[in-house]
């Protein structure tokens, strides 16, 4: 009885107040492309302009979000699925407040979840008690389909590109998967680490030329990141460049960018609610671990 009662109350909450929470994932086609380090301070510059921010950390180790910034998890969302904690308990509290679940090992898990494990999974989300207004996603790297899902159920796809070759010819790769194998037809691109802003606006040309050519895909350039020494010193501490250095070039471009990502359009309905998001994970999964011929991971 009282959990239907919260339900109700969590609902009607929603219902009155127009929330919606705005899912973003960011990938990328290989890995060493800085996509989490740009994750972190997106994060900052979004909370930094009021916004209830949860990261949902695919990867683990020390390259993790969790690690980057010096996190110690105790638990992950596998001990959500399994009702040994709940996800309050698993979550960590980062730089400005946000919130960050260690994901790796319960997304994994997904494909085979029993209908006792969706549900638990979907009512944990949905009952989280802080509020949310943006989820950002930092997936692994790669067109395997293990590493697909949470490209495949968020509302927004931003991919991470560098100005080498090879990361704009696996971002290219990655497009084509997730456009031929599962109709996921727009893309934000940010291009990191340039020398300037015409060298960004270079390789997003190039890789949207070739796209255009050979796919049905829409392309938005959010814009880039300069190659900048206090950004990677920020990393080093553990810190946003927007706390430690917020004078630089780096600390402005992410205000910008978290600027853009405010400006998207609304998810409409229950597309903007986190119960939603983790049901389409859910199904993503099964889709991709179901999908014969995908490549292993770059």
């Amino acid at each position: 009885m009282a959990d239907a009662m919260q339900d109700q109350a969590a609902g009607l909450r929603r219902l009155l107040s127009g929330d919606f929470v705005r899912i973003v994932t960011l990938t990328s086609g290989r890995r060493g492309v800085g996509k989490t380090t740009a994750l972190i301070n997106l994060a900052a510059a979004l909370a930094k302009r009021g916004k209830q921010v949860m990261v949902l950390d695919e990867h683990q180790g020390e390259r993790s979000v969790v690690g980057m910034l010096g996190l110690t998890p105790y638990y992950d969302l596998s001990h959500v699925v399994r009702r040994e904690r709940s996800l309050e308990q698993v979550m960590l509290t980062g730089p400005e407040g946000i919130m960050v679940v260690p994901a790796g090992k319960g997304v994994e898990s997904l494909a085979g979840l029993g209908v006792e494990g969706q549900e638990t999974l979907v009512h944990a989300f949905g009952q989280l008690s802080q509020p949310v207004d943006v989820v950002l996603v930092d997936a692994v790297a790669g067109v395997a389909s293990h590493v697909l899902p949470l490209s495949l159920a968020a509302q927004e796809l931003v991919l991470v590109v560098d100005t080498q070759p090879a990361s704009m010819t696996d971002a290219y790769a990655l497009i084509k998967v997730l456009n031929q194998g599962f109709a996921r037809r727009s893309f934000h691109i940010i291009v990191n680490r340039v020398s300037g802003p015409e060298e960004g606006e270079a390789v997003f040309r190039n890789v949207a030329a070739v796209a255009s050519r050979f796919l049905k895909v829409s392309l938005d350039y959010m814009g880039c990141v300069p190659r900048d020494e206090k950004l990677r010193r920020a990393t080093q501490l553990g810190r946003s460049v927007l706390d430690a250095f917020p004078a630089t070039a780096a600390a402005r471009t992410f205000r910008d960018l978290a600027e853009a990502v405010d400006q998207w359009p609304h998810p409409d309905g229950e597309e903007g609610q986190l119960e939603t998001f983790m049901q389409r994970l859910i199904q993503s999964s099964r889709a991709a671990a179901n999908e014969p011929g995908l490549p292993g991971r770059v």
